[in-house]
């Protein structure tokens, strides 16, 4: 029996119009000329028997039957786009993985040979340290931070919170004051380097730092502030300042001897790095490969780590 639904065409203009409340944003949406919009959305309004939109000028606002309409037709498109989305990775030789710019470089690159070959295919990266980057529909999995809760999505614990202050062999022997267990009593301020959280992820910067260890903070505006997270760590490096550090991220680095590790681990339970999916993506076997790979591979790591902990920390 054939579905007595309006016309696609018209139900997909007035999606877009009611997401995004305007007519001539959709138009610029999906293509075409903003009088066509109108003329969908007169057509669907004659074939559903009532306004959806209040139309004041060049604004409109939607009827109680629109936001109705607008909900079923958002969740359906949306289920249908995921869904779509899918069934094209099954057959494709792409995996596109999230993560921040920190992550990305320097925990996936060193790993993505590895990667290709369990999974078998090209990884592909998306970088942004806006986690909402990753929701879209063309990203297959994302290495995020938290706490574990991603409403909707399905997550693995990577590797768990402990983070320390980090850094460079040179800065220590220009400053062998320094003291980890009083940081403003043995440094400047202004050589602490902050990353900050500018979008209300959780990383643990200065301030939630000086927090857990039961120390006033003083102000960000005294820290110096670099938005990149591998730039500066490229600065801790290079002896200009100390940061905070998170054990599985910064690793190599360590273990070059680039950067040496201070004082006490900080940490907070639950907190850590996550693999994270929409639940559909489980009954894909390629993934759960990878998926098993990463979570052993970190594993193995963080039991190497509790068996000698102190391997790479400087003495204090």
């Amino acid at each position: 029996m054939r579905r007595k639904l309006p016309p696609l065409n018209a139900l997909l203009a007035f999606e877009s119009a009611a997401r995004h409340r305007n007519f001539t944003r959709a138009a610029e949406e999906l293509s075409v000329a903003q009088p066509a919009v109108t003329r969908h959305i007169s057509n669907i309004e004659n074939w559903i028997g009532t306004p959806l939109f209040e139309r004041r000028g060049s604004n409109v606002r939607l009827t109680v039957e629109g936001a109705q309409l607008s909900e079923l037709t958002t969740a359906a498109l949306d289920r249908l786009e995921l869904g779509v989305s899918q069934i094209q990775r099954t057959n494709s030789n792409e995996l596109v993985v999230g993560a921040s710019f920190g992550v990305a470089h320097l925990w996936v690159m060193p790993r993505i040979s590895a990667m290709r070959n369990v999974s078998g295919k090209n990884i592909n990266l998306v970088t942004s340290d806006d986690y909402r980057t990753f929701d879209d529909p063309s990203v297959d999995f994302s290495i995020r931070f938290g706490n574990g809760e991603f409403p909707g999505m399905m997550a693995n614990a990577l590797f768990e919170e402990r983070c320390q202050i980090v850094a460079s062999p040179s800065f220590l022997d220009a400053h062998p004051e320094i003291d980890p267990d009083n940081i403003l009593g043995t440094t400047s301020p202004n050589l602490l380097l902050d990353h900050g959280d500018p979008f209300g992820i959780g990383w643990m910067d200065w301030e939630r730092w000086f927090a857990q260890v039961g120390a006033s903070f003083p102000g960000r505006p005294a820290l110096r502030q670099v938005q990149s997270y591998p730039t500066m760590l490229d600065m801790v490096c290079a002896g200009e300042g100390i940061s905070i550090g998170t054990h599985g991220v910064e690793d190599d680095l360590v273990q070059s001897g680039k950067i040496v590790l201070l004082g006490d681990t900080v940490s907070r339970p639950g907190y850590g790095y996550f693999l994270v999916y929409q639940e559909a993506l489980q009954a894909n076997a390629t993934f759960n490969d990878l998926r098993a790979h990463l979570v052993a591979e970190r594993t193995h790591a963080d039991n190497a780590a509790d068996a000698d902990p102190g391997a790479t920390q400087a003495p204090n």
